[in-house]
């Protein structure tokens, strides 16, 4: 059965408690290769325990856009943040188990997904 759709490209993010998370650099390209203007655009991203979740997110993610012509970007979260977010004692731990997605937002309002998946947290053992 073929699909068509968007939802965007599946990236699983891996973090641990008190460390900084990124920053990933990213280059947005149409179909035809050239790259995405990304003038007059925004792009948001957040961290929240289950996609269903109406509260505030477990963190946002920071947007650096570096060239905005050559759809260049980077995002990331500061350990700051990442030492606030709950983890349990092990990987798969539900209470280290969450989601996260990230979108552009055009100047008209269109909205283009541009990232989802798993966002694991692990629990800081080397702390003072």
């Amino acid at each position: 059965m073929a699909q068509v759709g968007s939802i965007g490209e599946r990236l699983d993010l891996l973090c641990r408690q008190g460390a900084n998370l990124g920053p990933f650099i990213c280059t947005l390209q149409n179909p035809d290769l050239s790259f995405v203007d990304l003038t007059g655009c925004t792009i948001q991203g957040y961290v929240r325990k289950n996609a269903l979740d109406a509260g505030q997110p477990v963190a946002t993610f920071s947007i650096v856009y570096i060239d905005r012509l050559a759809g260049k970007f980077s995002f990331e979260i500061n350990w700051s943040i990442t030492e606030t977010i709950p983890a349990g004692e092990y990987q798969k731990d539900p209470a280290s188990q969450y989601v996260w997605d990230m979108e552009l937002v055009d100047s008209t309002g269109r909205i283009t997904p541009l990232y989802y998946g798993k966002f694991e947290n692990f629990r800081e053992v080397t702390r003072a």
